[in-house]
């Protein structure tokens, strides 16, 4: 069992929820972790949002998410890291309803690591009163916002924003929750696109180099 899972079941046991976090469960669907917009066209000095989206709850009910703690990549020499923002849908953290142990920006892997301390649902804590996870928690929603400043992504260059760890993730009692796959964000610069002549526009090319062909003709001839 990882830190956070201890942790987060420590806390729970205070409001006598571990009681009954044990109890037979059905095994939740695979969720699936995403970084939206999965393609981003920028260019040098752009600032770049992008969001780490969590999906394949259950709408309104169990399994619910109770924490995370995740690693993030990028490219330092291409993207500079301005600043997170974490979800209000595992509690308000200004109010102690969720703790935020975020380590931050490493230097190319940002970790971002949130433990809720609300239950899951009412039947959870008889002695508890609301908000519950289940009740705040829709099938998909935004974990995290992060925001980047493009350094150096010249013309015909991308660069990868990549989920790289997943250190924890569980539901409403700290139960693991299974992941169904991970979906990284390219950002790109394409560079100036050459476009394509109208038929009219090679009409008139093809005239002229027409004409110029028999100019040419017409001066060898009386040369």
């Amino acid at each position: 069992m990882n830190t956070i899972t201890r942790l987060r079941n420590m806390c729970l046991s205070l409001g006598a929820a571990t009681l009954l976090g044990f109890a037979p469960f059905a095994q939740a669907d695979p969720v699936t972790l995403e970084l939206t917009p999965s393609d981003t066209v920028a260019e040098d000095g752009d600032p770049v949002s992008l969001d780490l989206v969590i999906s394949g709850l259950n709408d309104g009910g169990p399994d619910s998410l109770g924490d995370f703690d995740i690693d993030i990549t990028y490219d330092i020499s291409r993207l500079l890291f301005d600043s997170y923002s974490l979800t209000d849908l595992l509690g308000d953290i200004g109010l102690g309803d969720a703790l935020d142990f975020s380590l931050g920006d490493l230097g190319g892997i940002i970790n971002l690591t949130l433990l809720s301390l609300l239950e899951a649902d009412d039947q959870s804590c008889f002695f508890c009163i609301g908000p519950y996870l289940d009740d705040l928690q829709g099938k998909s929603f935004v974990l995290a916002t992060l925001n980047f400043t493009v350094l150096d992504l010249t013309p015909g260059n991308s660069t990868t924003v990549s989920i790289a760890d997943i250190n924890a993730l569980g539901d409403g009692f700290g139960r693991p929750l299974e992941i169904a796959g991970l979906n990284d964000a390219i950002i790109r610069n394409p560079g100036d696109v050459v476009g394509v002549p109208e038929p009219g526009t090679l009409g008139l090319l093809g005239l002229g180099l027409l004409a110029l062909g028999i100019r040419r003709r017409q001066r060898f001839l009386t040369a």
